[in-house]
């Protein structure tokens, strides 16, 4: 995961959806850095079960010794053992089937979207919104732009000095030499990349 920046989105977005110990998480889009930041620092918070959504049975495997509970597929389906509704879901992914997500929000549930790789919502995504009224949950977006630069400093402080003591993990798939980051950029776009790709400014290339 990216130190100074997936984990810091993660811990800011737990801390707003009031993620408390022994609640369930589902996190959507789990293989990347974002995701797998999540994973990890919402198993350390004590969520009683954790589910995530990811593209293929091995990459959901990897997830489960990060502590995922749960496995499904990118659509939310399978694994029928998962619970029918979450408390907290982590969207890295948006896109079309945002409103599918919104309807598995338990009642006083928290949805929070972090990114939009999968495009943005639907035109009647406000209509699954209101839908949800009666269940009192909650829709919101993150972005470190938003928080106060001497906490977002702090955050960042604990999280390296986690990372030390071998307790949050920088997940790397691969290191490309800077001249053929476009390899890199490509990996990533086909969706083979579990963690992040470094790009080593000196490397050789040959």
């Amino acid at each position: 995961m990216a130190l100074g920046g997936a984990a810091p989105v993660v811990h800011f977005a737990l801390e707003r959806s009031h993620l408390v110990e022994g609640e369930s998480v589902l996190v959507r889009g789990a293989a990347g850095s974002i995701g797998l930041a999540g994973v990890e620092l919402g198993t350390r918070i004590g969520a009683a079960t954790f589910a995530v959504t990811t593209s293929s049975p091995e990459r959901g495997e990897r997830l489960r010794a990060f502590g995922a509970t749960h496995v499904r597929a990118r659509a939310g389906t399978g694994d029928p053992t998962a619970p029918a509704e979450f408390d907290v879901i982590l969207d890295i992914v948006g896109g079309a089937d945002l409103p599918r997500f919104i309807e598995r929000l338990a009642p006083n549930g928290s949805l929070i979207a972090v990114g939009v790789v999968g495009g943005l919502q639907p035109a009647d995504f406000g209509t699954a919104l209101l839908s949800g009224f009666r269940r009192l949950i909650t829709f919101g977006t993150l972005s470190l732009e938003t928080v106060p630069r001497d906490e977002l400093t702090r955050v960042r402080g604990e999280i390296f000095d986690d990372a030390v003591r071998g307790t949050l993990s920088p997940v790397v798939n691969d290191t490309f030499p800077l001249g053929v980051a476009a390899e890199a950029y490509r990996l990533m776009d086909a969706g083979e990349v579990f963690g992040r790709i470094l790009l080593e400014p000196h490397g050789n290339a040959g």
